[in-house]
């Protein structure tokens, strides 16, 4: 791996020079100083530069001090006295939910068909939402069973066609008619996020989706996380094998019937029609838990009377993943991930970049101007380092 980084470097000094056209001298691209940036950056103290964790506020606060040391610009100055809060003035402020947990308020009652009978199921052993789940309740709602969830225009497949999801609750198996092929036509569609949104078109009042695990905490829907896409729109949850039993009414039916029916191709429609005055009442709450997170901003002036208005954009994102978890191939956290090509070696890249630029005799000719204030998501025209998830 050493070798591999350092084969790296030296690829993106030779790069350097060759672009800038320069002969070896002081102000020539350095590999030395491409390593040490990686190394640092890479480093067990930062612990993956997870965003939103300290690992990751000390990147950017290395990488803004970085930019004030090369006397660039930052954007809270460009910005014309727009606040940085109390951080470094190149630090862009964004809001990043690090984590979500459950709230206080998470119950599920099913109505099995007599007025007063009502089964109460816990949340965690039976249900759970997922993390980009709406909160909200629902009060005694008919179930709906709709296949796999999926809706797309495009393979010309609709599993709501043939079903009236319109205020009631869709029930709808994980995964898709593809199966466990990964190359099949259905992945896309077959998101867990394109099925909310798929639900929520429908009318659907809010979506559960039946667990493949016969033991519902071996089902990795079941461990809480969260990707800062946005929410669903609606109630989103997952639900063990014995709950969608109840919902859908398998002394009629068994669960594996259900499953040959959820084809929507081959359906036969019998299964896709309310089965019964089964109801339930649901409430979802998700605790959203937001962390500092920052844009790393540094501005250099451009020198020519005709140019200097026009800007180029250079960027990297200096955050990885942490000690694993949402988004890496390691689900559960543990060792740390350290990122030297993702993207340290990237940022590096751009910091020796940055000095190259902003040593050199003759200025460039482009650079932004000094903008006029406006929100921080918008008040820079050129973004040196950036998180990934901004």
């Amino acid at each position: 791996m050493r070798r591999k980084i350092f084969a790296l470097l030296s690829i993106i000094g030779l790069t350097f020079a060759v672009a800038l056209g320069q002969q070896p001298s002081a102000n020539a691209p350095s590999v030395e100083r491409l390593r040490q940036i990686v190394t640092y950056l890479a480093s067990d103290p930062l612990e993956g530069r997870r965003t939103g964790t300290p690992g990751a506020i000390e990147a950017a606060n290395y990488i803004a001090g970085e930019f004030k040391r090369l006397r660039l610009h930052s954007w809270a100055e460009a910005t014309r006295g727009l606040t940085a809060r109390d951080w470094s003035p190149y630090l862009q402020f964004f809001p990043y939910i690090s984590s979500v947990a459950l709230g206080d308020k998470n119950l599920f009652f099913v109505n099995p068909g007599k007025a007063d009978d009502m089964m109460q199921f816990k949340v965690g052993e039976d249900w759970m939402p997922l993390g980009f789940s709406t909160n909200a309740s629902i009060n005694k709602a008919e179930t709906i069973f709709a296949g796999y969830g999926i809706s797309s225009a495009e393979l010309k497949y609709n599993d709501y066609g043939a079903t009236d999801a319109k205020d009631r609750v869709a029930v709808v198996f994980a995964g898709t008619p593809d199966g466990d092929n990964p190359h099949g036509q259905f992945v896309q569609a077959g998101q867990l996020r394109f099925k909310a949104a798929a639900a929520r078109a429908a009318g659907a009042r809010a979506l559960l989706i039946i667990s493949d695990e016969e033991k519902f905490k071996d089902d990795r829907l079941t461990r809480l996380s969260y990707d800062n896409a946005g929410e669903a729109g609606i109630p989103v949850a997952v639900i063990s094998q014995n709950l969608a039993s109840k919902l859908l009414g398998t002394f009629e039916h068994s669960l594996a019937e259900y499953r040959k029916a959820a084809d929507a191709r081959s359906a036969t429609g019998d299964l896709r029609r309310p089965s019964g005055p089964r109801t339930l009442s649901l409430e979802v709450q998700v605790v959203r838990r937001e962390s500092p997170s920052f844009n790393v901003v540094g501005i250099l002036r451009g020198a020519d009377p005709k140019l200097k208005d026009e800007a180029i954009v250079i960027g990297a994102h200096y955050d990885h993943l942490g000690r694993g978890g949402e988004g890496s191939l390691a689900p559960r956290e543990g060792e740390i991930h350290h990122g030297a090509d993702d993207n340290a070696s990237g940022t590096a890249g751009l910091l020796e970049l940055a000095r190259l630029l902003s040593t050199q005799p003759s200025k460039p000719r482009r650079g932004p101007p000094a903008p006029r204030p406006r929100s921080p998501s918008r008040s820079t025209r050129l973004r040196c380092a950036s998180s990934r998830r901004a």
